[in-house]
C-alpha cells in the first residue's frame, strides 16, 4: 500500500519523483533547443534552469496535495430526495 504524505508536507517518494520530473524536464530541454538550431547543442544554463523549475514546480504541487480519501457508503443510511422541476420562466423562454 502506497504511503502518502499530509497536506505542506513531503516523503521521500515525493522528493524522488521530483529529481525524475527535473531530469525529464532537462532532457526534453536538449531535445527542444536541438530540434530549435537544427543542430544537437548542449545549453548547460538553459538545461539548469528548466530542471530547476520543473522539479521545483512538481514538488510544490506535492505540498498542495492532500492524502486522497476514501469515501464509505453505507445504503442503509442514503436516502432518496427527489427535485422539484424548474419552474418556468415568466418570459416564456426555457432554462437549460
Amino acid at each position: 500500500m502506497k504511503k502518502f504524505a499530509g497536506f505542506l508536507s513531503l516523503n521521500l517518494q515525493d522528493w524522488v519523483k521530483g529529481l525524475i520530473m527535473a531530469m525529464i524536464g532537462a532532457i526534453l530541454a536538449v531535445i527542444q533547443s536541438s530540434i530549435s538550431a537544427e543542430i544537437f547543442t548542449i545549453d548547460w544554463s538553459n538545461i539548469w534552469h528548466v530542471a530547476l523549475i520543473a522539479g521545483t514546480a512538481y514538488i510544490l504541487k506535492q505540498l498542495g496535495t492532500s492524502i486522497p480519501k476514501v469515501v464509505e457508503i453505507d445504503p442503509t443510511k442514503t436516502q432518496v430526495v427527489e427535485v422539484p422541476p424548474p419552474k418556468p420562466d415568466p418570459t416564456g423562454t426555457t432554462n437549460p
